[in-house]
């Protein structure tokens, strides 16, 4: 078998890696900003269906009807979407760059689950809120079926196991 064999199937398969994390960059930068566009030039034409207003998929008539903790926790949901778009975007700038198992894509990856499930927990709250007060069973139950919540804790395990798989090769490298 000749020795530049695989040299040339890494470098095919790491450039379909940076072409794909390109790719999927450009794709979630339009996903983000195109809705802000369709805003700003269709402003006049914009309609909100049947003149309501949704806040964490619960509909309000007007603004006057939403309480104020429900635009507190509205703000803190988007910020925690906008850090995790960020964090989703450095990670994949980590991958265009060729750095796959690394400490900092460990971090970006744990940022982002964080911010998923931060996401669900404001979900959860806001459910509280609309229901007009806590119901503890129902609210554990609908905190535990969260989606947002499950899929935050799996991206944190699966960043747990790429970290204690580096620290093992990092280990393994040290090793005489």
């Amino acid at each position: 078998m000749n020795a530049n064999e695989i040299p040339s199937k890494a470098n095919a398969r790491l450039s379909r890696i940076k072409k794909i994390s390109r790719i999927l960059q450009f794709c979630v930068v339009v996903y983000f900003f195109a809705p802000l566009v369709v805003i700003v030039f269709n402003l006049k034409r914009v309609h909100l269906a049947n003149g309501m207003i949704s806040i964490f998929n619960h509909p309000y008539a007007s603004t006057e009807h939403i309480p104020n903790v429900m635009f507190v926790l509205s703000g803190a949901g988007l910020l925690a979407y906008f850090l995790g778009v960020s964090a989703f975007l450095r990670l994949l700038n980590l991958y265009e760059k060729g750095v796959f198992f690394s400490a900092a894509n460990v971090s970006q990856i744990k940022k982002l689950s964080g911010c998923m499930a931060g996401y669900g927990i404001l979900a959860v709250a806001a459910n509280v809120v609309y229901a007009g007060g806590i119901v503890f069973p129902l609210v554990l139950l609908d905190g535990l079926a969260c989606p947002w919540i499950v899929a935050g804790a799996a991206v944190y395990i699966v960043a747990w196991i790429m970290d204690e798989g580096r620290k093992i090769q990092e280990e393994q490298e040290l090793t005489v």
